[in-house]
């Protein structure tokens, strides 16, 4: 009987570390609203998460970056071999800071739609996030981004 009764309590001190949600469990979350959606340049890696790969216009340099904008790989065409070493350093590096600043504004456009979630004012979340958490927005990275194609000229066209 005593087994009985500690089997029980056992069962019951385990109940208290389930940390499923309430109700029906077929039903979404508030959460899957904010699932975010690679773009057409954009891949997602199962096993690490969103992944963010930005090609230069001439197509000789590839970053792919994690979320959080470290660079997960460089991929180079075989075209590389006619630049300098310091040119191909200098596209390594843009496009680098391309990639990353893509991948922390949609990580901003995530924590901010959280904070939303939470009830957090749409304005003063984008402001957190901006300004204490430094993501850049959206519109910065498309400013970023257009600024870099810029500087290919008629090259990219």
């Amino acid at each position: 009987m005593v087994d009985d009764i500690s089997a029980h309590q056992a069962e019951d001190d385990l109940a208290a570390l389930d940390f499923s949600p309430a109700g029906d469990h077929d039903e979404r979350s508030e959460l899957d609203a904010l699932a975010y959606a690679p773009s057409d340049n954009q891949d997602v890696d199962d096993s690490h998460g969103s992944l963010f790969a930005v090609t230069n216009p001439p197509g000789t340099v590839t970053v792919t970056t994690y979320l959080n904008g470290r660079i997960q790989q460089v991929e180079l065409s075989p075209s590389v071999t006619k630049m300098s070493e310091a040119q191909l350093a200098q596209e390594i590096i843009a496009v680098t800071a391309i990639a990353a600043i893509k991948a922390r504004a949609a990580l901003h456009t995530f924590v901010a739609g959280l904070l939303r979630l939470q009830g957090m004012d749409g304005t003063a979340a984008g402001d957190f996030v901006e300004r204490r958490l430094s993501f850049p927005t959206p519109e910065q990275a498309a400013a970023a981004e257009a600024e870099f194609i810029a500087r290919y000229g008629d090259d990219c066209e």
